[in-house]
């Protein structure tokens, strides 16, 4: 990676992390587009290694106990999206896979437009866990999924502490699936740590943010990033 691609990605990486860290999520809607032009070597496991760093910050600063429980059904539903979204590598190409994600994403979004609510049930978690998996796996993108539904019923607060809960395992274990896979070794684990201080940077940029997003914006937020990203993720692959 030269000098100049390295200050671009630094510079997209403290936006990211800077939103996740005070929004709760969207440091891959934000990063993933954009460093798959700059770079396409850091999707998917350098970002998923920088998301999971990321989101082990939101949770110390904003998680309880409580929290965990109410995340298993949607971790296991991550874990078997994971599953299939390796079998769906395996058998299918990237750039057909990534426009269903895309897709995928966008029609949450319209659905949460039009009023549709989803309750948040332990069968609808882990519906949507399943939905993040595939997503977070392909093409980066598992946030959106669990961040639509979880924003139909919390303030920012209480925003936070689930979805870095949630990140934090997700992104673990999509690392475990693409290492089993072959899909990420020591050249990827090396091009991760280089996004280690941009990272840093943007947690701390984050105070000054957090209490912005703390007046109300949690909704709009959400659902911007998630449409823009997917948006970005379309246009990129078709044309």
């Amino acid at each position: 990676m030269s000098t100049s691609v390295y200050i671009a990605v630094f510079v997209v990486m403290v936006v990211g992390s800077t939103v996740q860290a005070s929004v709760g999520f969207g440091q891959g809607l934000v990063t993933a587009p954009l460093l798959r032009l700059l770079h396409p070597e850091l999707l998917p496991g350098p970002i998923v290694i920088a998301g999971f760093f990321v989101s082990c910050m939101v949770i110390v600063r904003n998680s309880r106990w409580g929290d965990v429980d109410e995340l298993k059904p949607a971790l296991a539903g991550r874990v078997v999206g994971i599953g299939a979204a390796l079998v769906l590598l395996a058998s299918l190409s990237d750039r057909g896979l990534t426009i269903v994600i895309g897709a995928m994403v966008l029609a949450f979004v319209f659905a949460r437009l039009f009023g549709v609510r989803i309750e948040r049930t332990p069968a609808a978690l882990g519906i949507v866990g399943a939905a993040s998996g595939v997503s977070g796996t392909i093409a980066a993108l598992g946030g959106a999924p669990m961040a639509l539904v979880y924003a139909q019923h919390s303030e920012a607060r209480d925003f936070r502490g689930p979805m870095g809960i949630y990140q934090a395992v997700g992104s673990l274990l999509t690392l475990i699936a693409l290492v089993a896979a072959n899909k990420m070794g020591w050249h990827e684990a090396r091009l991760g740590l280089l996004l280690l201080p941009p990272i840093i940077v943007g947690s701390i940029a984050a105070r000054w943010v957090t209490p912005v997003v703390d007046r109300g914006y949690l909704a709009p937020i959400v659902l911007g990033l998630s449409a823009t990203s997917a948006l970005v993720l379309l246009v990129g692959e078709l044309w």
